[in-house]
C-alpha cells in the first residue's frame, strides 16, 4: 500500500509539474507521458525480502494468511500483499517466580530458562495466533511451562523435588513441553532449572537430612571396612591353619614313610648279609684293640 500511494503521489506531482510553461500557464503537453515514470516506483511493492534465519509469512487482504512459508531471499508478491518476517533462531526465555504446589502441600518457587524456536514449515501457525514472538512468549511459552510444571510437582514431595528426583522432573518437563509446543508450530530445545526455593525452613531440613545421610553413609562405610578387614583376617587365619595342617600331615607321611623304610631295611639286614657287607668293607688288616663283655680293652698289637 505504501508503494502504491507513494507512486501515485509522485506521478501526480510530475504530471502537474510538466504542464507548467515559462509564463506560469499550465496546459496538457506531450511530455506528460514522462509522469508515468512515477508508476515505476510500484516495482518494489511487488518484491519482498526475507532476511537470514527467518521465514516470511504472506498475508493478503483478499485471501488471508498463506500456509506456505517463504524462505530466505527475495520473493514476488501482490501489490496489496504484506510479508511478515518471523525469526527461526533459537530463542531463550527466562521465566521467574513460577510458584507450584507439591504432593505434600508445600510451595516451590522456580526460575528456569526455556529454549525454543519457530518451526520453519509451521511458522504460519505462530503468525495466525500470535503475530510476534513476544506475544507468543507471553501467551504460550510462559503459561504452558507453568501448567506443565504444576502437573509434575504435584506428584512429588518437596524433599524429592529439591533432592533426588530433580533428574526425573527434568525428563518429564522436556517430554511434556516438546509435545505441547509442537501443537503450535514451535520446536522445544531444552530447559534449565536455575533455582528452586521452598523457603528457609525446608532448606534447613534438607541440609539436616543431608548431614544425617552423610553420617549414616560414613558409619556404613566404616562398618563395611571393619567387616572386610575381619573377613580378610579370617581368611588369612584359615589359610594359615590349612597350611599348618598340611605341614603336619606332610610330616606324618614322611615319618610313616621313614618308619616303613627302616622296617624294610631291618628285615633285609640278615646275619649273612651283614657278614658279607663286613667282609666287603674289610681292608685285610686286623684290629689293634679288642674288648670283652666287661668293657675292658686289650692291646693286641704284636
Amino acid at each position: 500500500m505504501f508503494w502504491l500511494i507513494f507512486s501515485v503521489v509522485v506521478t501526480l506531482v510530475l504530471f502537474i509539474a510538466l504542464g507548467f510553461e515559462k509564463g506560469g500557464k499550465w496546459r496538457m503537453r506531450s511530455r506528460h507521458i514522462l509522469a508515468m515514470l512515477g508508476l515505476s516506483l510500484l516495482i518494489p511493492g511487488f518484491i519482498s525480502k526475507v532476511p537470514a534465519n527467518s521465514v516470511g509469512i504472506k498475508f493478503s487482504p483478499f485471501t488471508g494468511t498463506s500456509t506456505t512459508t517463504l524462505s530466505e531471499g527475495f520473493h514476488s508478491k501482490g501489490l496489496f500483499d504484506r510479508v511478515y518476517n518471523i525469526s527461526t533462531e533459537v530463542q531463550t526465555l527466562t521465566i521467574e517466580g513460577l510458584t507450584t504446589q507439591t504432593e505434600d502441600a508445600q510451595f516451590v518457587t522456580t526460575i528456569l530458562d526455556v529454549k525454543y524456536r519457530v518451526n520453519t514449515s509451521n511458522a504460519y501457525l505462530v503468525f495466525t495466533q500470535y503475530r510476534t514472538l513476544d506475544n507468543m512468549s507471553n501467551t504460550l511459552i510462559k503459561p504452558t511451562t507453568q501448567r506443565v510444571l504444576e502437573l509434575i510437582t504435584t506428584r512429588y514431595n518437596v524433599m524429592d523435588i529439591l533432592g533426588s528426583k530433580r533428574g526425573d522432573i527434568y525428563a518429564e518437563l522436556e517430554m511434556a513441553l516438546q509435545k505441547e509446543f509442537a501443537k503450535y508450530g514451535v520446536e522445544f530445545y531444552s530447559i534449565s532449572i536455575t533455582d528452586m526455593d521452598a523457603g528457609a525452613e525446608i532448606e534447613a531440613a534438607i541440609t539436616a537430612e543431608a548431614v544425617a545421610k552423610k553420617a549414616v553413609e560414613t558409619a556404613e562405610q566404616e562398618l563395611l571396612k571393619a567387616q572386610t578387614e575381619a573377613k580378610q583376617a579370617a581368611v588369612i587365619a584359615q589359610a594359615e591353619q590349612e597350611a599348618a595342617k598340611i605341614s603336619a600331615e606332610t610330616e606324618v607321611i614322611k615319618a610313616e614313610a621313614q618308619k616303613k623304610a627302616n622296617e624294610l631295611l631291618q628285615q633285609s639286614l640278615t646275619k649273612e648279609l651283614l657278614q658279607k657287607l663286613w667282609i666287603e668293607k674289610w681292608n685285610g688288616e686286623l684290629p689293634m684293640y679288642s674288648g670283652d663283655s666287661n668293657g675292658l680293652i686289650f692291646d693286641i698289637n704284636p
